[in-house]
């Protein structure tokens, strides 16, 4: 089976944000990252009021708002925060392996991957994972590298291709 396609910007971003959002350590950082802020925000007023002998409530009122504030609202800045910085990394970058037409090749071998500048063979029991999402195949060649594919591009095939994952003993997983 072969499936055409092309990668855009918003592709390459939707699979990083899926990537980080399924982490178990990116989560586990993020999680730190708010409680701990939130802690200091909160430990602050404490400090000001017993080394500058202020009235601690108009200190403790301002940081602890501070600090719901950092707790709520830091993953959605982590996020869009990190969108930033992937779309200036690759219009800095223009990475043409990235981004443009791909070529999938799928057959009993494995999974064929051409680009304008590259060619990558995965046999089947050197890919990690398949996720699925509503969009997108997820083929996972390390635990931080997959192939994007769009379902739009292989609805047509998808009994097929979900019958050489089954054959190769790949799990697809939802997310």
């Amino acid at each position: 089976m072969k499936f055409n396609y092309e990668i855009n910007l918003d592709d390459y971003i939707e699979f990083n944000l899926h990537h980080l959002k399924h982490s178990k350590s990116v989560q586990k950082s993020l999680r730190k990252q708010r409680i701990t802020v939130s802690l200091i925000y909160l430990v602050i007023p404490f400090i000001i009021s017993y080394f500058f002998n202020q009235p601690l409530f108009g200190y403790l009122l301002a940081f602890s708002s501070a600090s719901i504030l950092w707790f709520c609202y830091f993953p959605k800045y982590f996020y869009r925060s990190t969108k930033n910085k992937l779309v200036k990394h690759i219009n800095k970058k223009n990475d043409e392996a990235l981004l443009g037409e791909h070529l999938l090749k799928v057959d009993e071998n494995g999974i064929k991957e051409i680009t304008q500048s590259s060619v990558h063979e995965i046999k089947w029991d050197h890919i990690v994972e398949i996720k699925g999402t509503k969009d997108y195949f997820y083929i996972y060649i390390t635990n931080m590298k997959a192939i994007i594919v769009p379902l739009e591009a292989i609805k047509e095939d998808m009994d097929k291709l979900l019958q050489y994952y089954r054959k190769n003993n790949i799990e697809l997983l939802y997310c």
